[in-house]
């Protein structure tokens, strides 16, 4: 099978969500000697693209989207073992990433993992229910180029400022976005983050805005 189609069929596998597909195709890539570069951008990133428009376009539901990421985890993992810590793709920065102390939900912040990943990015994930001093302390360890605190419940909002501030007051450098379907651009201000996402796909997209910042 050519190259190109091999990765097509790989594209398509992340695209359906099928993880035993996407593992299979990136099995032959790698055996084939295929660059990795050309596996990251054009069946992994390309596959996270397509599923995220089709999101947008309300042909994709939530469901489908984290079907997508098990698959984009599923050939990140095997790419990023392959390369044998001799990484052709250099990562394209550090991002920390957590749920807001009070809030143990993770579907959104899984799933923003998995799309982030998939696109080149370091991703350190602290879990959830994180105190404001873990994400101070894991920042000043790291470096991050971005922090990204997420939360589903309204009392998240409070320890999203009160995290936020504490990383200003200690001149924490990174960019912060907060996510979650309770934001709106008023408590985004309020929090004092730079940027907020409603849902993971539009979190990876105004993640890579920021960056480009």
């Amino acid at each position: 099978m050519k190259e190109g189609d091999l990765l097509e069929k790989l594209k398509n596998a992340i695209v359906e969500g099928d993880p035993h597909k996407a593992i299979e195709i990136m099995n032959e890539c790698i055996k084939l000697g295929i660059n990795s570069k050309e596996i990251l951008n054009k069946a992994i990133v390309k596959g996270a693209e397509v599923a995220g428009n089709l999101y947008e376009k309300e042909e994709f539901f939530l469901a489908d989207l984290l079907m997508t990421g098990d698959a984009l985890n599923a050939a990140t993992e095997i790419l990023m073992n392959s390369l044998n810590e001799k990484s052709e793709i250099q990562s394209k920065g550090k991002i920390l990433i957590g749920t807001a102390e009070g809030d143990v939900h993770d579907i959104g912040k899984s799933l923003v993992i998995s799309l982030l990943q998939g696109q080149g990015y370091d991703i350190v994930d602290l879990g959830s229910d994180v105190p404001p001093e873990e994400f101070l302390r894991k920042a000043k360890e790291i470096n991050p180029v971005i922090i990204g605190i997420s939360g589903l419940m309204t009392m998240s909002i409070s320890k999203m400022q009160e995290t936020v501030n504490l990383l200003k007051n200690e001149n924490i450098p990174s960019r912060i976005i907060v996510g979650g379907g309770i934001l709106s651009k008023e408590s985004c201000e309020m929090i004092g983050a730079d940027d907020f996402a409603k849902d993971g796909w539009e979190g990876v997209k105004k993640i890579n805005n920021l960056i480009k910042i």
